[in-house]
């Protein structure tokens, strides 16, 4: 764990819970955690959290009164639910123990979703790290990535976004995966919404008349 006594941005990183006996490693969070490491972040808090809960925990702690912080989740997923402490579990605990308290699956379950809406109006930025996590495809799971991020944005009414693509270790920075002000458009695998709007989910598409690619907005 990296700590920052006045973050910036706060990046909880998903690991085992303490209950996990013989809890493996994992070769994508240990890539995120060496890169970042090495990155020599600076204003960035980086904890392991293995459950909503934890998150709850850490916020409640962290959160400055005086300022709006970003926040990034990274931890292995697909559409719509991003794993924390399940990726630990095994096939058999994952019925039972991933969806109950305290919560080892961020998804669009009121419960675990309940946990955070006190944080609302704390956060200038949600950052959902993991592969496809925003996708707009419902592979294998019945809610897809844009109900996820849409959800999260009402609910703490700050913009969120979510990695519509693959996501590697090696793409990471010292402030995360993506910082939207360090570039002039959103790179491949992103797709954002805003709290106070409908969803804008950007694309680049060939034109219909022209085929030329459309220019991402």
């Amino acid at each position: 764990m990296i700590q920052s006594d006045y973050p910036s941005i706060i990046t909880f990183v998903a690991g085992p819970a303490s209950s996990s006996v013989g809890a493996a490693s994992d070769p994508f969070i240990d890539g995120v955690l060496e890169t970042l490491a090495s990155r020599k972040p600076a204003r960035n808090r980086i904890i392991r959290v293995a459950s909503v809960r934890d998150i709850d925990l850490e916020l409640s702690a962290i959160l400055p009164e005086r300022a709006k912080v970003r926040a990034q989740i990274i931890g292995h997923s697909l559409s719509g639910g991003l794993a924390l402490g399940a990726s630990w579990l095994s096939a058999g605990e994952l019925p039972t123990r991933a969806f109950k308290f305290p919560y080892y699956i961020l998804d669009t379950n009121p419960a675990p979703l309940g946990l955070l809406a006190k944080h609302a109006g704390k956060l200038s930025e949600l950052m959902l790290v993991g592969c496809k996590i925003g996708s707009a495809s419902a592979v294998g799971y019945p809610i897809n990535g844009r109900t996820l991020t849409y959800t999260l944005a009402e609910l703490l009414r700050c913009t969120v976004l979510g990695a519509d693509d693959v996501v590697a270790p090696n793409e990471l920075d010292a402030r995360g995966w993506y910082t939207p002000s360090a570039h002039r458009k959103a790179p491949k695998g992103w797709r954002w919404v805003a709290a106070d709007s409908p969803p804008r989910w950007m694309e680049s598409e060939a034109e219909p008349v022209s085929g030329r690619r459309a220019r991402v907005a």
